[in-house]
């Protein structure tokens, strides 16, 4: 049975209430740490002249390739080598996540209705925490349905302080949301999920997909940009999902339902904190690792993350 991996990333149109977009590949492990892997490092990162990583924003600037002893041409070069190495991988696949992130702060506000990962105080629920359960539940699907026979999905996402942590809070308990949505069978696909740096590979390629669908969405891409889109995405198919805007105001229902809940009067007689809340019912200090041990299917493949992510 295949194991497959997602390296995914997400991006912005640049302001708080912009388009959201949670981006990523889906491709058999064997195929990204044999094949796709080697060959990026190699023909991109140190091809001369080295360069550390190629994350979109950094390489287009010019005070970055300057440090990294990169001309102009040479970053467009590196950035069509990557594109052309996706092209050539035909085992990837895309899926895409994109919301209203207006539309989603209308709905949930400002309020702090999360468990803190230190449980010291809450937290906002972000959009970023929205989209990422959104691209789980989309990979899983897909899964499921192209398929059957896989082993697992394990999950790598770029670290990002404050953020990571949160989404780790998500997926610990996320098969708990499966059953909850009358999904439970999509439960036995959920591997690992690691937060790696910008160095590892899939994350790199990520952000390169994540950079090309936010800028062809918003009708940015022109030139060269526009040229790497197309080879990118020719011959593609993947799961594209736009969350429709009264989603989020269903969701911030029933998190409302839920804090009334809590804040009856219990047993003690005492009131229940609203902080309390946790998405999920995620125990702060619970593990991606500690919840595969409490499943008896997962047996040895019960580890912590895999090296294999260094790609």
């Amino acid at each position: 049975m295949a194991v497959f991996v997602s390296a995914s990333d997400e991006t912005d149109g640049g302001h708080h209430r912009s388009k959201f977009w949670h981006c990523g590949w889906l491709m058999p492990e064997t195929d990204w740490y044999t094949y796709f892997s080697p060959a990026w490092q190699e023909r991109v990162i140190d091809a001369k002249p080295k360069i550390p990583y190629l994350h979109m924003t950094e390489i287009r600037d010019s005070d970055w390739c300057k440090e990294n002893g990169l001309t102009w041409l040479q970053a467009q070069e590196k950035m069509d080598t990557a594109a052309m190495l996706i092209h050539q991988m035909g085992s990837l696949c895309p899926v895409t996540i994109g919301a209203n992130a207006g539309t989603f702060l209308d709905a949930h506000g400002t309020k702090k209705i999360m468990e803190n990962v230190a449980g010291t105080k809450g937290v906002r629920f972000l959009i970023d925490h929205y989209c990422f359960n959104a691209y789980v539940w989309a990979v899983l699907n897909y899964v499921r349905i192209k398929y059957p026979e896989a082993e697992k999905v394990d999950f790598v996402i770029e670290y990002k302080k404050g953020v990571s942590e949160k989404i780790e809070q998500f997926y610990n308990t996320f098969d708990k949301s499966l059953a909850y949505v009358g999904q439970p069978e999509l439960a036995k696909y959920m591997g690992e999920l690691t937060a790696v740096s910008k160095q590892r590979v899939p994350v790199q390629a990520a952000d390169m997909l994540c950079w090309h669908v936010s800028r062809s969405d918003l009708g940015l891409l022109k030139g060269r940009d526009e040229e790497r889109a197309a080879i990118i995405f020719r011959g593609r198919h993947g799961p594209i999902i736009e969350l429709p805007d009264d989603l989020h105001f269903e969701l911030a229902r029933a998190f409302a339902e839920r804090i009334k809940e809590l804040e009856k009067t219990n047993d003690n007689g005492k009131k229940s904190r609203v902080r309390e809340l946790r998405p999920h019912h995620a125990r702060p200090n619970e593990r991606a690792t500690q919840r595969d041990k409490s499943r008896s299917r997962r047996g040895e493949s019960n580890k912590t993350a895999k090296e294999k992510t260094e790609g």
